[in-house]
């Protein structure tokens, strides 16, 4: 990371943050002497309240810049290392051709999470009341 400061892009960056930072403490500083002044209001010390809130986010959104490039940079030289340095992929099975769903990943089996188990009773019950459900509304819709 701190080789990426040292570039002209981050220099200009750091030094914008650096000055936004201090200009926002001045202009709290600046609030708070107009609100102690015979002119000032409650509006004023509301500002001198604001003021360092934009100075630090000013901060903190050049900590996240600099963070989120330095995490690009190293997914970057991640994908330049040699094959035999990277950890192995995981493998993927093929889908079945009529299946709308892409290939799946190796270790997840067809059926969901329990499809080696028994359904859970709770399942099985609520199951059995939507048949219910739908054998009562067939017969309300059926002509007679």
């Amino acid at each position: 990371m701190l080789r990426l400061l040292v570039t002209p892009r981050w220099i200009g960056w750091t030094l914008f943050a650096l000055v936004a930072v201090v200009v926002c403490g001045a202009m709290a500083y600046w609030q708070v002497i107009r609100a102690e002044s015979p002119g000032g209001s409650l509006l004023n010390a509301g500002y001198a309240f604001q003021w360092p809130l934009f100075g630090l986010f000013f901060a903190a959104l050049w900590w996240r810049m600099l963070r989120a490039e330095a995490r690009a940079l190293a997914e970057v030289r991640a994908r330049q290392e040699p094959e035999e340095d990277r950890p192995a992929a995981t493998p993927v099975r093929a889908a079945p051709a009529d299946s709308p769903f892409g290939p799946r990943p190796s270790g997840v089996r067809e059926g969901g999470m329990d499809a080696d188990d028994a359904p859970a009773p709770g399942r099985a019950r609520y199951n059995a009341m939507l048949a219910e459900l739908a054998a009562r509304e067939e017969k309300e819709t059926e002509p007679s």
